[in-house]
């Protein structure tokens, strides 16, 4: 059946119940307007399916309990309005279903408890607007979802199904993305989650056979300020109360397949989301020291400068409490810097001596209690920072 290139009116299409047989049904580069078109529990046969380059209005688009055949399903650069595109519970056969290119308003995308075939499902360079994009139980052998351009949208897929491989790759555009959940979902192949999205991905209480790849997945915690609150919230708390545990699954999973970098990443957002809602205040203010200090392990330049910094700082203490007169001031400075390095890195052989030296010309042998105290401090902050460096040159050549 040949509608390629028509034309129809402004005003509702109504294709419901419609039977095509089992040839070839072509609505290539068929303009609709803007009425609402409606394919309603139509039969669309074993043949192929050709929407490409179609244009639809901003009416909706229903295809709800529609039944394609084995043939593959083509809607290729096809253009969608704003209005809602529906493809609730419709059934496809064996072909591939190719929504390549095609472009999406603001309406929402439904497939939810859509059947697939053994066909590929494919979104390559697909454009997507503000409304939802639900897979809510639907049931794919694979799927290949790779938008080039995505508002602030939200991907529901609960509980689908997908046998073979699953594909999501974002692209930049996704930091826009403002809800994407996976919960529950079963993946019988090998899952893929790439690029740059704005939100923590829900994959709680998923299930793979495969392995599950994260490693060039990049996510953002969405905070925000909470100024009237008591104990005081001395930084952002996060949107979403259950982004600790879905930043804990991320991390679980990155663990299981092995990817230690990835794991960080994750184990860092976990730490961030659950500061202020699940952990004490204290604790909050211990792991917001533990972020800024060394970013969770992950940093190791941010402790060596503190370790650099705090040598500087206590090299002027010691020296602007000095107690001998007769010494030059060269000397001085030159002493005071061995007494701070000797007090930062006190594991090396020869810091004992050079602290021992130098109190004698500083302080003639005999240092004040303050001089003690400053010392004990600065042996404090030394050993934070140094475990800091080594634990980041862990987390870095880990094998």
């Amino acid at each position: 059946m040949n509608f390629s290139e028509a034309t129809f009116g402004a005003g509702n299409l109504d294709f419901s119940r419609a039977k095509f047989g089992s040839g070839k049904v072509d609505f290539s580069k068929a303009n609709f307007r803007d009425g609402n078109v409606t394919f309603f529990l139509a039969n669309f046969g074993d043949g192929e399916v050709d929407f490409y380059g179609a244009t639809f209005g901003d009416g909706n688009v229903d295809f709800s309990d529609a039944t394609f055949g084995d043939g593959n399903v083509d809607f290729l650069g096809t253009t969608f309005g704003d209005g809602n595109v529906n493809f609730f519970a419709a059934t496809f056969g064996d072909g591939n279903v190719n929504f390549t290119e095609a472009n999406f308003g603001a309406g929402n995308l439904d497939f939810y408890a859509a059947n697939f075939g053994d066909g590929n499902v494919n979104f390559d360079l697909v454009t997507l607007c503000d409304g939802s994009v639900i897979f809510t139980e639907a049931k794919l052998a694979t799927l290949y979802f790779n938008p080039t351009t995505i508002g602030a949208c939200r991907i529901e897929a609960e509980d689908l199904s997908i046998k073979n491989r699953a594909v999501f790759e974002f692209p930049l555009s996704a930091e826009a993305l403002t809800f994407l959940s996976l919960q529950g979902a079963s993946f019988d192949g090998p899952l893929r989650l790439s690029g740059n999205i704005g939100t923590i991905p829900d994959l709680r209480a998923t299930r793979s056979t495969h392995q599950v790849d994260l490693s060039a997945l990049k996510v953002n915690l969405r905070r925000v300020w909470q100024w009237r609150s008591w104990p005081p919230k001395l930084s952002p708390v996060a949107e979403d109360p259950t982004d600790g545990a879905k930043s804990g699954r991320l991390k679980e999973i990155a663990e299981t397949n092995r990817d230690h970098h990835a794991a960080l990443r994750f184990s860092a957002d976990e730490n961030r989301a659950r500061r202020w809602r699940e952990t004490s205040w204290l604790g909050s203010v211990l792991d917001m020291a533990f972020s800024v200090c060394s970013d969770y392990g992950q940093n190791i330049l941010r402790p060596l400068a503190a370790l650099l910094i705090f040598t500087v700082v206590f090299t002027l203490l010691y020296k602007a409490m000095k107690t001998p007169v007769s010494a030059d001031v060269g000397s001085m400075w030159e002493e005071a810097l061995l007494l701070s390095v000797s007090n930062s890195v006190p594991f090396l052989p020869q810091s004992s001596i050079l602290r021992t030296d130098a109190i004698d010309v500083l302080y003639c042998g005999t240092p004040s209690l303050a001089v003690y105290a400053i010392m004990i401090a600065q042996g404090v902050f030394s050993f934070i920072f140094l475990f800091l460096v080594g634990l980041g040159l862990r987390n870095r050549f880990r094998l």
